[in-house]
């Protein structure tokens, strides 16, 4: 009977640091069900217009989320990197811009530790979910002067379908290019090493 009960402690025990070891280093977190809409953005481009969404932004790709690498944000957001999603994708197509295989993302949003999702707003629409991992939709990207890639401000989550891709590239076909400072991805095909 000693010896059960000393194996059970023990299985207890690690059973409890295994659990405290899981739980430490949580990166990512679950919809509870609530949306809470954080952040209000105004746009220098009409945001409802793809022409000109498109125009505005570096990369166009449809890619499959491989790996949801954080999508933990402060319960407090303040603008920061902190309030980055950052997500791996697999490149399975480059309507505008040509990425390598697999690139890191962020995005702004998230989920508050307790679950709740934190999303952008503007003054003519708002973010409607975060991309989810396994699932294959149309990205638009910029790249930041650091050669990293952030996604745009909207439709992150539109998932993939041959209909959607069609008028994606109408949009990059005719897009209405917006003058501003432009940078180069460090994972472009024509920024990688030989």
């Amino acid at each position: 009977m000693k010896k059960f009960r000393f194996n059970l402690l023990i299985l207890l025990t690690l059973f409890c640091i295994l659990f405290s070891l899981t739980s430490c280093g949580a990166k990512t977190v679950t919809w509870n069900g609530d949306t809470e809409y954080y952040a209000h953005i105004s746009m220098v481009v009409d945001e409802t217009n793809l022409y000109e969404y498109v125009g505005v932004v570096d990369y166009v790709f449809v890619g499959t989320v491989e790996k949801i690498v954080t999508n933990v944000i402060p319960d407090e957001p303040n603008g920061s990197d902190e309030d980055l999603s950052v997500y791996e994708i697999r490149v399975d197509e480059n309507p505008k811009g040509e990425f390598t295989e697999t690139v890191e993302c962020s995005k702004h949003g998230g989920f508050k530790k307790d679950g709740t999702m934190m999303l952008i707003f503007s003054d003519k629409g708002a973010d409607t979910g975060l991309p989810e991992s396994g699932n294959q939709y149309i990205f638009l990207a910029y790249a930041q002067p650091d050669g990293s890639l952030t996604l745009s401000e909207f439709f992150d989550n539109r998932q993939y379908s041959d209909e959607l891709l069609q008028e994606y590239l109408n949009y990059c076909n005719n897009e209405i290019t917006f003058d501003r400072t432009r940078f180069t991805s460090n994972l472009d095909k024509s920024q990688a090493s030989d």
